[in-house]
């Protein structure tokens, strides 16, 4: 939290050496001995070089706080500058954290702008503003300035624009060269839409998924802010030209609420980009309503990880002057300073009910992967998924006697399932045997009112017995299990229900604590199926 003071004299040498440093490294780079620079009337933009020497500037005037770093190198052996902003740089705290990227595409300079302004934002505001002071102590910012560097060079080459959209990687198979970055996500890549398989297009998807190392690297830096085995980046917002709008996902499918997406998140991701294009001037809509469109970065940061993902489209024409840069990327200073502020817990936007309900300690729909490890002590007998082992998965409709399994889940289309499939019969996939799965370590805070909340199924034939049952557990940091709450089986057909459950954490307020679910099938010739489904724990009274 502290600021030390710097020496001005220091310092000025300190970026003096920064600079030259990185004016040698520019000239060493691949494809970049004769780098060009912007027209006459656009030299007010950043060349590579000029980004490149711009944020070292920064990370040496500004050690204490910002922190620039490589997340990968181009096709041509250029270096993806990035930078870390936050009160103590060098750690990784247990912050929310917040990326802002620019220059997917070559021709959109104005992205690269408002990542850099970002920058500037954060940095000189640091100590004077306390808004953006309290960010800085509180958030972890991540920006990547210029995703796709070759392009961009390429599109001034000559010191004149060559309207050049893709990165600079040549086709297997084909003369063509180019690959549309924001065509290249593996989430939905390939579908349908503004996106093409034909090299010579300017939204050429690639040859595969990933196939860029401009996106493979951006993939491997989501992938290493995955946490304990949950994703830390929670808000995220790419910078495109032109239009002026906000857009939310989904791109791939014009329905507002898909298989891959809960209603909450809808409703919060419709509410913050609202507020975030009012603020700004801008339009807001989802993004397949501007027009259907699959492998963006926006698809693949909520689809994968559920990040909350916005696309700003920057500018009301195609290649705005220099003139427009500062008017441009100032209109949204408010909307990124929201989202930063929003970062840690999107979902609260809807209320206080639901903050209330989902900005707790914890909070996981199961729609994506978080860190729960099945079978963690080795001691389960329920090996495979025959035998009913727990699986993260959209599980299928059972009957025996009436419903067992169900097959549609409270939120989503994904819960924790003792053998997800149907089978042959309705004992194909039932749980035979102990089926156990544990969260991540997660920390309460020191409050009284938490409760562990979740929803479940158990259900089963009428051959039951108390042998059979379903159990919730804490486990404290020293491994000690505390059993919070059991359903025992009975000599009665009960069929399959979504059922909530509410467990006080009074006893473990302030401590780092994990959570167990436990299934079991004690008997013979008995049908058992359980699910479990949004795992949460509320915030303090």
């Amino acid at each position: 939290m502290s600021r030390p003071a710097r020496d001005p004299r220091s310092l000025g040498v300190a970026i003096a050496i920064a600079t030259a440093i990185l004016a040698i490294g520019a000239a060493a780079t691949p494809g970049s001995a004769a780098a060009a620079d912007f027209p006459t009337g656009y030299e007010g933009y950043h060349t590579y070089a000029e980004v490149g020497a711009a944020t070292a500037a920064v990370a040496a005037a500004h050690p204490d706080i910002a922190q620039r770093f490589s997340i990968g190198q181009s096709y041509r052996g250029r270096e993806l500058w990035a930078m870390k902003i936050s009160d103590n740089v060098a750690s990784d705290e247990p912050e929310p954290e917040i990326l802002y990227d620019g220059g997917h595409h070559a021709d959109e300079h104005m992205g690269v702008e408002m990542a850099l302004r970002i920058m500037h934002w954060l940095v000189e505001g640091y100590g004077p503003d306390p808004r953006i002071t309290k960010i800085v102590d509180t958030r972890e910012i991540w920006i990547v300035f210029m995703v796709n560097p070759d392009g961009v060079q390429h599109d001034i080459h000559d010191g004149t624009f060559h309207f050049w959209r893709k990165n600079r990687q040549p086709t297997p198979g084909s003369t063509k060269v180019g690959t549309d970055l924001n065509r290249n996500y593996g989430y939905r890549w390939g579908g349908g839409g503004l996106t093409s398989k034909n090299p010579a297009a300017i939204t050429y998807r690639g040859p595969s998924a990933f196939s860029a190392p401009e996106t493979r690297a951006m993939r491997d830096f989501l992938k290493s802010r995955v946490v304990g085995g949950t994703q830390q980046i929670k808000a995220h917002i790419t910078f495109h030209e032109y239009g002026r709008l906000v857009m939310w996902p989904y791109g791939y499918t014009l329905k507002d609420v898909p298989g891959d997406m809960t209603r909450d998140d809808h409703a919060a991701l419709v509410a913050i980009g609202r507020k975030m294009a009012a603020t700004s001037g801008y339009r807001a809509m989802q993004a397949s309503d501007n027009y259907v469109t699959t492998g963006t970065t926006r698809d693949y940061a909520y689809g994968t990880y559920r990040i909350f993902s916005y696309t700003f489209e920057l500018s009301t024409k195609d290649y705005p002057g220099d003139g427009k840069i500062a008017g441009e990327t100032g209109r949204n200073k408010e909307a990124i300073l929201y989202l930063a502020e929003r970062a840690w817990c999107p979902l609260g936007v809807l209320g206080a009910t639901v903050k209330a309900a989902r900005c707790g300690a914890f909070d996981d729909d199961l729609e994506v992967a978080r860190g729960w490890s099945v079978d963690p002590d080795g001691t389960d007998t329920a090996l495979a998924a025959t035998s009913g082992r727990f699986s993260r998965s959209n599980p299928a409709s059972t009957s025996a006697s009436g419903l067992k399994q169900l097959g549609s889940v409270p939120s989503g289309s994904r819960a924790l399932v003792t053998g997800a499939k149907a089978g042959a019969s309705a004992g194909s996939y039932d749980l035979d045997g102990r089926t156990s799965v544990r969260s991540r370590a997660f920390a309460l805070a020191a409050g009284l009112g938490q409760r562990l909340t979740f929803r479940y199924v158990f259900a089963h034939s009428a051959a039951s017995t108390a042998d059979d049952r379903l159990r919730a557990m804490i486990e404290d940091a020293d491994g000690t299990l505390t059993t919070v709450f059991t359903r025992y089986g009975k000599a009665a057909d009960v069929d399959g229900a979504w059922r909530t459950a509410s467990v006080a954490l009074d006893a473990w307020a302030g401590r780092t604590i994990r959570v167990r679910f436990e299934a079991v099938d004690g008997g013979r010739g008995n049908l058992v199926e359980a699910e479990i489904d949004d795992v949460r724990v509320t915030r303090p009274g």
